[in-house]
């Protein structure tokens, strides 16, 4: 259950995240762990093992320095010929630095003990004479840093290959969405040039509702809105059709629970809008009116559409282009956390969309 737990909190982790954790992890095992359990083999006294801990830690910096600008920038980007020539360079770099830093604790790191410090004198780390017993340490450092740059490159071309699976997603999105306003406008100006033919006098009303729902769509409508706002745009849009027919109760929209703090793809839901009113009002069955419901809580959305259709409509509904698109949208967005289901019995149709959020 821990490993399982472990495994989801790292896939919600970001690139510069997961960098942070291996870092820590890479160095926490390099200069705490391994140097306390060596320790406690080689000394007999609890603070000579601390005292080899502090020596490990004091080379986090070079061995940083090390993965971030010689494996990660050079040996794995595959610059061969001078990740040769560098190698010496970064092993005599490393030399004198851990030198340089035993000769500093030597002669005035007082809160280790005076013993472990005479212990390091015996090393003469200030003369190069048996620097070759350091030798096996230095390699041991290279190895274990090229594989924590090789997680490092790793978690690089994940976070650019999600990059692009976003990107792709993105781009099929706009598409999509591009296919619904086009249809909604059409479909509303269409409408509003049959009114003003007629004389209608409902013809301005229906322009200022369609001003107020261009306006949503250009500049409210963008990768994500609250849900407060779409149901606002439902409601302008409701009052557009309310517009051209004259029946009573025409439109039964109910919302239960709290929309606050919820956010969604813009016009996410018109095409099913549309289809209730395409494939009912259109057909003159105004006597039964058309049920919108929003069904809210802390963890799911459910959205529900359901009207009358007269026969021969049926396959159209099943086959709209609108259903598809919601489909897609919702598969995109939502992956396995959406269902989308259709219920036909006789002539009512019902649609519902549940997301979990």
């Amino acid at each position: 259950m821990l490993i399982w737990t472990m495994a989801i909190n790292l896939s919600a982790l970001s690139y510069q995240q997961k960098v942070r954790w291996t870092e820590f992890i890479y160095f926490f095992i390099l200069t705490v762990a391994y140097p306390f359990i060596m320790g406690i083999q080689m000394f007999d006294q609890i603070s000579h093992t601390f005292s080899y801990i502090f020596i490990n830690l004091i080379n986090i910096p070079i061995i940083l320095f090390f993965s971030r600008s010689y494996l990660q920038k050079i040996l794995l980007e595959g610059k061969w010929i001078l990740s040769i020539i560098l190698l010496p360079v970064w092993v005599l770099a490393y030399e004198l630095y851990s030198r340089i830093c035993y000769i500093l604790i030597i002669h005035y790191a007082v809160f280790i003990p005076q013993s472990y410090r005479d212990k390091l004198k015996l090393g003469r780390p200030e003369v190069f004479d048996h620097w070759l017993q350091t030798l096996w340490y230095t390699f041991w450092i290279f190895v274990s840093a090229i594989a924590f740059s090789g997680i490092v490159k790793l978690f690089k071309k994940e976070s650019e290959l999600m990059e692009l699976r976003y990107d792709k997603v993105k781009l099929e999105l706009e598409n999509l969405r591009a296919q619904v306003q086009p249809h909604f406008f059409f479909n509303t100006l269409n409408n509003l040039y049959n009114l003003s033919i007629q004389g209608s006098p409902k013809a301005p009303e229906m322009i200022a509702s369609l001003s107020n729902i261009m306006r949503y769509v250009i500049y409210e409508g963008q990768e994500r809105v609250t849900l407060t706002k779409e149901i606002e745009f439902m409601e302008n849009y409701f009052e557009l059709e309310r517009i051209r027919h004259t029946a009573p109760n025409l439109i039964d929209f109910q919302i239960q629970g709290d929309p606050e703090g919820i956010t969604i793809e813009p016009l996410l839901f018109l095409p099913l809008i549309e289809n209730c009113f395409k494939h009912a009002l259109q057909q003159d069955i105004l006597e039964h009116p058309v049920k919108i419901v929003f069904v809210i809580d802390a963890e799911e959305l459910i959205f529900q559409t359901s009207n009358k259709i007269i026969k021969k409509t049926i396959a159209e509904h099943h086959s709209g282009i609108g259903l598809m698109n919601v489909k897609k949208r919702l598969h995109l967005l939502y992956g396995d956390r959406q269902q989308l289901n259709i219920i036909q019995e006789d002539d009512n149709y019902v649609v519902t969309v549940s997301i979990q959020l």
